[in-house]
């Protein structure tokens, strides 16, 4: 029977890396000119695995894709299962152990949502699975290729981190460590956000007490509750995100804001969670479709996707 899954829409920017000068909605366009009629497209993903093509279609302005990859050899008994969409069905015979994931995407120009199923996808997989599509279908010599990367204009994610932050996460490993950046004995210098925090443990730690401390892993983790949006609870919340991510030491920390932007020492993402109906082999692809364009919606009011 079909329950509620909760699915997390990924905000990607397509930078193109060869071929003729092109959009990433361009050249799936013209892939879709080129498809065969009346069959599903089937392409080499990687070894041992195809993918197959199971919708492909522009809709006010946006390209939405479904693609399935699965065993080399065991198309038809995929076909017949993503011909039937009802989660509540049960699955054409062994079709269950032949896919081995799925990647829901909307797509205009080179901004993407997308969403996976049955397997996480990468970015460098879902790109690998995006350039072999173009590369099998295109009539461009050379085709396109691109890579999908977590990129966000850097004066756009600081004024989000301004409208509230949900969480810091500090990733300051072991206790041991904790105590010493606290206390100032270390090699980090009193400042930022540990100035901060110093007020929560005092200098008077015996040297049994650190032994014990190292072998304690700690995350220490800021929210600021039920009074996230009082204003100097967010100036706060924001001076802290701030001076962790001006901070040129090489502190692990995860920044997520109230609307949803994740940030990490490595990289800024963005994300929207939302449910629908399914189970681990399938997903109600039209719930799907609809939560990717709900999501599209929200990062263009975040002025995520402006350029």
């Amino acid at each position: 029977m079909g329950e509620e899954l909760r699915k997390t829409a990924h905000y990607r920017r397509a930078s193109q890396v060869t071929g003729n000068a092109t959009t990433l909605q361009r050249a799936l366009d013209l892939c879709r000119d080129e498809y065969p009629a009346g069959a599903y497209p089937v392409y080499r993903f990687k070894n041992g695995v195809d993918a197959i093509v199971a919708n492909h279609e522009l809709r006010d302005g946006l390209d939405f894709l479904h693609i399935v990859t699965f065993e080399q050899g065991a198309g038809a008994a995929v076909i017949e299962t993503i011909q039937r969409t009802g989660v509540n069905e049960e699955p054409a015979p062994h079709a269950k152990q032949y896919i081995q994931s799925q990647l829901y995407l909307l797509c205009r120009s080179d901004d993407i949502v997308f969403t996976s199923h049955n397997a996480p996808l990468r970015d460098s997989a879902a790109s690998v699975l995006l350039n072999q599509l173009i590369s099998t279908f295109s009539d461009e010599d050379p085709a396109a290729s691109f890579i999908l990367t977590a990129t966000l204009d850097e004066a756009r994610f600081r004024d989000l981190m301004n409208d509230g932050i949900q969480e810091i996460d500090l990733d300051v490993g072991a206790y041991r460590s904790t105590l010493e950046y606290l206390g100032n004995r270390g090699q980090i210098a009193d400042g930022g956000l540990f100035s901060v925090l110093k007020s929560f443990v005092t200098n008077d730690v015996t040297e049994e007490e650190r032994e014990a401390a190292e072998k304690i892993m700690a995350r220490l983790t800021l929210r600021p509750g039920r009074d996230w949006d009082d204003l100097h609870v967010k100036e706060l919340m924001a001076e802290m995100a701030t001076n962790l991510v001006d901070d040129e030491l090489d502190n692990g920390f995860t920044i997520v804001t109230k609307s949803g932007l994740r940030i990490t020492r490595d990289s800024v993402r963005v994300s929207d969670d939302f449910h629908v109906d399914g189970n681990r082999r399938v997903v109600d692809v039209v719930q799907v479709r609809s939560a990717l364009s709900v999501a599209y919606e929200q990062f263009q009011e975040m002025g995520v996707l402006d350029r």
